[in-house]
């Protein structure tokens, strides 16, 4: 896991904790008074650990928390790698670039980064079907990320997930709809 994105989670959890949460994440994960630097790999268990603390703490299903925090963690991605991104695109267009210029930007800047497999398709004008396969399983954090480049971009969206690796499927199959 990118630095970046467990950077980004600790700023959720002072978000939806505060400092107090924030230390008791870090002991969780063993970082102490440490954080994560954007360029350096963690151990996906970070993630799971944290996000397992936060729903502890708040009551809140792992997955609703996981969409939640992606969705938030936009803008500070978007602060880092908006480079790649094509001031000309639409939301719809942002989706279908994801996998051929997003994800191999971040490898060509981070080589050690295992962004999910991402298949996107236009179903519509302004809608698309993704194809989402990952070890990691995080299709909520894929979720969450179209959530918060539709606040971005000032559309709503309508989600499905007509297939989940949750549910026993070898892939997620999300949809969206984008309306102005």
């Amino acid at each position: 896991m990118l630095g970046i994105f467990l950077d980004e989670l600790e700023k959720f959890v002072v978000r939806e904790l505060g400092q107090t949460g924030l230390a008791r994440v870090r002991g969780l994960t063993g970082r102490g008074a440490g954080g994560y630097r954007f360029d350096a790999s963690y151990p996906d268990d970070e993630l799971r650990l944290i996000i397992r603390g936060i729903a502890e703490a708040t009551g809140t299903h792992p997955g609703d928390l996981l969409e939640m925090y992606a969705e938030a963690m936009v803008p500070g991605l978007l602060e880092v790698y908006g480079f790649l991104v094509d001031p000309r695109w639409s939301f719809i267009d942002v989706l279908v670039n994801t996998q051929d210029i997003i994800h191999k930007g971040l490898k060509a800047n981070s080589p050690e980064a295992k962004p999910p497999e991402m298949y996107v398709q236009r179903s519509g004008p302004e809608a698309v079907s993704i194809t989402y396969r990952s070890r990691r399983r995080l299709c909520s954090v894929a979720k969450g990320i179209i959530r918060g480049v539709a606040v971005r971009y000032q559309v709503n969206v309508v989600i499905g997930e007509e297939r989940c690796m949750h549910r026993g499927d070898p892939e997620c199959l999300i949809t969206v709809s984008a309306q102005a």
